[in-house]
C-alpha cells in the first residue's frame, strides 16, 4: 500500500561551509550514502577527495574542473554516468535519467532517495554552449527524500539551500528541463 507522505530525512550537508562552491552532486550523493548506512564515517572533505576528476572538463566522464574554485572553460559538475560509476565504490545505484518523476516516488515508497539535477534555488535553467554540450549554468543537484501526496509537495535535501519541501510541480518542472536523476539504493 502507498503511504501517503515519506520523509527519509536524510541529513544535510552544506557544501559551502566546506568551501565546495561547487560541490553539490558529491554532497548530495554522501547525504544518500549515509541515509542508507554507508560510509558514515567518511565526511564530506574526506569524499571530495575520491571524486573523479575529468582531465578534460568533461562533466560526462568525470568532475569537470574543482569543487572549490570557478576556473574558466570549465564545467564544474559531475553528471550520472560517472557519478554512478563513482557511487558503486559505496553502494548500488540505479542511473533514473529520462525517468518520469513518479518513478522517483516509488523509490521513495521502497525508502530510497534520489539524487536529481535541477538548478539553483529552481530558477529557470540559463543555458550555455561547452566542448562537451549545452547545460545550465547554474546547474545543480539535491537529494529528493519525501513527498506528500495531499499536500502535492517533494521533500529535498539542499546542500545551498538546507532540507524544505517544494511544490511537486515546480520541482518536475525543472527536472524535465534535464532528465537526470540517480537512486541510491
Amino acid at each position: 500500500m502507498k503511504k501517503k507522505i515519506v520523509l527519509l530525512n536524510a541529513e544535510n550537508i552544506k557544501q559551502m561551509q566546506w568551501g565546495a562552491i561547487n560541490g553539490c552532486e558529491a554532497a548530495s550523493l554522501l547525504e544518500g550514502l549515509h541515509l542508507k548506512n554507508k560510509i558514515t564515517e567518511v565526511s564530506y572533505g574526506e569524499f571530495l577527495k575520491t571524486m573523479p576528476i575529468s582531465k578534460s572538463g568533461n562533466p560526462y566522464e568525470g568532475f569537470g574542473g574543482s569543487p572549490y574554485k570557478n576556473q574558466p572553460g570549465k564545467f564544474e559538475a559531475i553528471f550520472t554516468r560517472p557519478l554512478k560509476k563513482w557511487a558503486s565504490r559505496f553502494d548500488e545505484t540505479i542511473d533514473l535519467d529520462g525517468s518520469d518523476p513518479d518513478t522517483f516516488y516509488s523509490q521513495l515508497q521502497k525508502e530510497n532517495p534520489v539524487l536529481v539535477f535541477v538548478t539553483v534555488h529552481f530558477e529557470s535553467p540559463q543555458w550555455e554552449e561547452y566542448a562537451f554540450g549545452r547545460a545550465p549554468e547554474n546547474n545543480h543537484a539535491v537529494l529528493l527524500d519525501g513527498i506528500d501526496y495531499q499536500k502535492d509537495l517533494v521533500h529535498l535535501s539542499d546542500p545551498i539551500d538546507g532540507k524544505y519541501w517544494l511544490k511537486k510541480e515546480k520541482f518536475e518542472r525543472i527536472y524535465a528541463t534535464r532528465k537526470m536523476a540517480l537512486s541510491i539504493l
